[in-house]
């Protein structure tokens, strides 16, 4: 649990930063586009999920910002091998009785990319279909894990497949709330 609380006070910053840039963007966009000039539910999730965005880069592809462990550059850091995370999951636990590679590798996986799958349908009607959330999820999942091939971390398929798996739990926690009470849903559309 500490981890995840690290990793949380190691985002809160980069998003502080952002947070007064994202606001005069999307000011300046909503000007030009003739927008609502007033704070509606859409603008406080759509700065929401840009947040978000910035906290998941800053501990994922921006080397410069990241604060984690350092892995060296060899090949060894990277898995090509899929569902490699069960066996070095199973053998943490069992033999070493230590849960934080469960926790952070398999489940965090999973659970840092059920925003993406929530709120972009729940933002953008463009995306409100289960195969574009899907698609969403792996490709900037692939784009993460091939940015990280030329840093001090590592890059594992199994990423892959998790944070995939992620948006489509969060596209499912957004149609279940679309189909059971879509006012909720519709007061974030336009």
């Amino acid at each position: 649990m500490s981890a995840i609380i690290g990793y949380i006070g190691d985002m809160l910053p980069y998003m502080f930063i952002a947070l007064p840039f994202i606001i005069i963007i999307r000011i300046m966009y909503n000007k030009t586009r003739g927008g609502p000039s007033q704070v509606s539910l859409r603008e406080i999730g759509v700065v929401s999920f840009f947040l978000f965005m910035t906290a998941l880069f800053s501990q994922t592809i921006l080397t410069f910002l990241y604060t984690g462990p350092v892995v060296t550059r060899t090949f060894s850091n990277i898995n090509l091998i899929p569902f490699k995370v069960f066996q070095d999951n199973y053998y943490a636990i069992t033999e070493l009785n230590y849960w934080q590679p469960f926790i952070i590798n398999f489940l965090g996986n999973i659970a840092i990319f059920i925003p993406i799958g929530f709120l972009v349908p729940l933002l953008w009607h463009n995306f409100n279909r289960f195969w574009k959330v899907s698609l969403l999820g792996f490709s900037l999942s692939l784009f993460i894990e091939i940015t990280q091939l030329s840093q001090v971390r590592s890059s594992d398929i199994d990423d892959l497949w998790l944070n995939t798996l992620g948006s489509m739990l969060g596209y499912y926690c957004y149609f279940l709330v679309n189909k059971y009470d879509p006012r909720i849903t519709n007061k974030f559309k336009r």
